[in-house]
């Protein structure tokens, strides 16, 4: 049987760098075959300028500090992500430069195709489909490179290609709505499809909140596994006591053979503010919010609560210190990214 460990996202703060934390280094994870996780912010060389003006510079270590770090703690990143156009094409190569050194993988990042983490272990070969939404870091004709976008039909034609090679295919996507533990309803309809088209799981992240996990037909789905590395106060947006439960975070188990899942294990985390490490807690601890959000799965209504309640406060918090910071830039940012759908999803509709 092959063990492996999927957990969210990593973000490398400043923060780690001023204390000397090497976040990888005292990591307490289940045994494994293998580790994959989502590498959020991206590590530029000095001399790399901010491609977007709202790139904060407490989303960076320095380079040097980078290299110095447990990576190899992990087998494979995802680039896939909001972030990974921070510093331009220049950035995201300097990241996978000092990874691919440590025979580190990365997956989710390149040109028109899907750009495919593969591995074998004990003759059962395994693929890995990576992407997130489209946004100012999606490709175009002007960066023809990039993250993998979440484009559902093209996503289920790689699945049905990579199936005849491969006995596993796990999507491993950056989806959902942030500090929102609720899964979107069309990411459900989404990930019952991939299932329903051979992927043996779903794993997903990017709201910085744990979300439910289901199990479908023969394979499961966790629809965000939380901030794994991440230190939440340092982010933009930030209020005190925004929300406790983004403390929490799960590193996903799953054991599998040739045919399928043999068993999967939710291994729960907290959030240290004086380690800025995530620590193993026991499950009971948090029993009653997890059976919410399990039975909440599907339920369009809370869904909606949850982005009143939580998303609305966030992004005015974050408009604000954008304004503050710069006035013009923000205008003409808001006035190119914000879509009508924004709108829509903020005031229920």
């Amino acid at each position: 049987m092959i063990s492996i460990n999927f957990v969210g996202d990593i973000a490398l703060f400043a923060l780690y760098e001023e204390f000397g934390i090497d976040p990888f280094k005292e990591l307490v994870l289940p045994e494994s075959d293998y580790n994959i996780g989502n590498f959020e912010f991206i590590i530029p060389k000095e001399n790399r300028k901010k491609r977007f003006f709202d790139v904060s510079v407490n989303y960076k270590v320095s380079y040097e500090y980078l290299k110095k770090l447990s990576l190899d703690t992990f087998n494979a990143f995802s680039l896939a992500n909001n972030h990974c156009m921070d510093y331009g094409m220049e950035g995201a190569e300097d990241v996978m430069e000092v990874l691919h050194d440590r025979n580190i993988k990365t997956f989710g990042f390149g040109d028109e195709s899907y750009n495919i983490l593969t591995f074998t272990i004990k003759n059962v070969t395994f693929a890995c489909i990576a992407f997130v939404k489209s946004g100012r870091w999606s490709k175009n004709l002007e960066q023809p490179i990039g993250p993998d976008s979440y484009n559902v039909d093209k996503i289920l034609l790689e699945i049905k290609r990579l199936k005849q090679r491969y006995h596993h295919v796990i999507i491993y996507p950056h989806w959902g709505t942030e500090l929102v533990d609720v899964p979107d309803p069309k990411d459900i309809v989404n990930a019952h499809a991939f299932i329903d088209n051979g992927a043996t799981a779903v794993i997903g992240h990017h709201p910085h909140i744990i979300q439910g996990i289901e199990t479908y037909k023969n394979g499961i789905i966790a629809y965000s596994l939380g901030s794994f590395i991440y230190v939440s106060e340092k982010e933009k947006g930030y209020k005190p006591n925004q929300n406790n439960n983004r403390d929490y975070s799960i590193c996903l188990n799953i054991s599998l053979n040739e045919h399928g899942i043999e068993n999967s294990t939710a291994y729960y985390y907290k959030y240290d503010y004086e380690t800025f490490s995530p620590i193993p807690i026991k499950r009971e601890s948090i029993q009653v919010y997890l059976s919410l959000i399990n039975r909440k799965i599907g339920d369009t209504s809370f869904y909606k609560k949850r982005i009143r309640e939580m998303l609305l406060k966030r992004e005015l918090v974050a408009f604000l210190q954008r304004l503050k910071s710069s006035p013009f830039k923000t205008i003409i940012h808001y006035m190119k990214y914000i879509k009508i759908g924004h709108f829509k999803k903020l005031i229920n509709r």
